[in-house]
């Protein structure tokens, strides 16, 4: 390969390519290592990730003694190593009930035993809902009178008291809220986490967090110091603003750009709130939450497409896909010029068969999750077997002509690009069960499992014609490997590791 600047020139025999680049070029001898296309992660929480280093990890408590437990020690830890910071916002993480021997969910007054004055909040391992304590609660202004927000809920006990669980859309408004606290944590723990993504092979990354992570990657682009390349989705949040400024889905320049604008058509399995079509079993009222409801949905779609900005709607259930497809080819059959970046629905866990049809006939990306399919067989199959759905159904998505792009929806999995490979070809845990994958079906070959991370996520951006191929005219971003990951076995394949990772013809990693 000949690289000249941050593209590829060349690329051919060592004989070949020594001629073209002429005897002044420099040379790497890579000892015959392999070189593919750079990695995309099409969805991944970047500032979320950064900013795990900070929080409380409760992934691993296993009860909600533990639990508290470890709120506990945090805060005590805190007043006595950093005394003038004991009364500030506390934040942690990565608790799950289902994991507890009892699980109901936790309240603020259990939280509160723990915590006293100090204003503490915990995110789900979803990502879709909040715990807090009633100093938090206090300092969000959020009281008993509240009424739930649109697409999303208060927490309450039998007696209308505020149990401090916030879920779906009142969560991601609190989100927004700690962005401010947590600006200063982001700037310095940015650029690590963008390290840790090269050592994975990642050259580019479309990010769903909100705007303080623009803000934190256009603070290092002017510093000339990004050192892999970011397509930005954009909150729906920021629809107004992104409006007013003229802003369009590809505007930027190769290294960061605006994509489409994030709207959350349902919840999560994990936490009963995605979308059904049919009412979770022992729940004949619950069918999930529609945080955008249709309607609504329909409006914003239209919308944001009329102004030259795609969609990337968040569909974890049937029901939200359902939803999303009739907005998305209303906006296509309206004649509206469809937007320079294709619009996208993310997830895309559960869906019907004459939806996936649907689909592809749209020209939509399917973001999807491989990692996720294998971490949630288990519960999959206790909440929605015997539905006629298709369940992580990426060869069906391919089958109906869906470009599927994927992804690590970290910090939800491991932003290790092979531990998706592996998921998507076998349908597998990582410790090789169930023995013959789960709904085998759906696996994908080497090829098909890497052109979801490389070129697919291209055809996502609007920029195939520059990334995921080693070729001339494409960008130098390519990983190098310690072995032809097309000629192992898969445990082999799982163990690959990245040996080098170059960025616009620049080295940006190195083992």
């Amino acid at each position: 390969i000949v690289v000249r600047d941050e593209t590829i020139v060349f690329a051919g025999s060592v004989a070949e390519s020594r001629d073209f680049a002429g005897a002044g070029a420099a040379r790497v001898d890579l000892h015959g290592a392999y070189v593919v296309p750079g990695f995309t992660d099409s969805h991944i929480h970047t500032a979320q990730l950064a900013l795990q280093h900070n929080e409380i990890d409760l992934s691993g408590a296993g009860s909600l003694e533990n639990t508290l437990a470890r709120v506990r020690d945090a805060i005590d830890a805190r007043a006595t190593l950093t005394p003038d910071l004991a009364a500030d916002w506390l934040f942690g993480g990565r608790w799950n009930s289902l994991t507890w021997a009892d699980t109901t969910l936790p309240t603020r007054w259990q939280l509160d035993s723990v915590t006293g004055p100090v204003p503490v909040a915990l995110h789900h391992g979803d990502l879709h809902t909040f715990w807090l304590n009633s100093a938090a609660l206090d300092r969000l202004g959020i009281s008993a009178e509240d009424q739930d927000p649109i697409g999303g809920s208060y927490g309450r006990d039998g007696q209308g008291r505020l149990t401090g669980i916030l879920g779906e859309s009142a969560a991601f408004a609190a989100e927004r809220f700690f962005a401010d606290q947590t600006s200063a944590a982001l700037d310095a723990t940015l650029e690590a986490t963008l390290a840790r993504l090269l050592a994975h092979g990642v050259t580019t990354i479309h990010d769903i967090d909100g705007e303080d992570a623009l803000r934190a990657f256009s603070a290092l682009r002017s510093a000339g110091t990004l050192p892999l390349r970011v397509h930005k989705l954009m909150p729906v949040a920021a629809l107004d603003a992104l409006i007013d400024a003229g802003v369009t889905s590809g505007s930027g320049d190769a290294w960061l750009r605006y994509g489409a604008v994030k709207i959350f058509g349902d919840g999560s399995l994990s936490s009963h709130t995605c979308l059904l079509h049919e009412a979770y079993t022992g729940q004949p009222e619950n069918f999930g939450v529609a945080v955008t409801p249709a309607d609504l949905l329909n409006d914003l779609v239209a919308r944001c497409n009329d102004n030259g900005l795609a969609v990337a709607v968040h569909c974890i259930g049937d029901g939200a896909a359902t939803n999303a497809l009739t907005a998305l080819e209303s906006s296509r059959s309206s004649g509206r010029p469809l937007p320079a970046v294709p619009n996208r629905i993310e997830h895309l866990q559960h869906v019907r068969a004459h939806d996936l049809a649907r689909l592809g006939g749209l020209g939509v990306i399917a973001c999807m999750q491989p990692a996720s399919c294998t971490s949630d067989i288990d519960m999959v199959d206790d909440l929605l077997h015997g539905r006629d759905l298709l369940s992580y159904a990426w060869r069906s998505a391919l089958e109906a002509g869906v470009h599927v792009a994927f992804s690590s929806d970290a910090p939800v999995e491991s932003t290790n690009p092979f531990t998706g490979i592996h998921a998507a070809i076998t349908r597998q845990r990582p410790d090789g069960t169930p023995e013959l994958g789960w709904q085998p079906q759906e696996r994908l070959s080497r090829e098909q499992a890497f052109v979801a991370y490389t070129r697919a996520p291209a055809v996502a951006s609007a920029e195939s014609a520059t990334k995921g191929a080693l070729a001339p005219g494409f960008l130098a971003d390519f990983a190098v490997l310690d072995r032809d990951p097309f000629a192992v076995d898969t445990t082999a394949l799982l163990q690959t590791r990245v040996l080098q990772t170059v960025v616009g013809g620049q080295s940006r990693y190195t083992a």
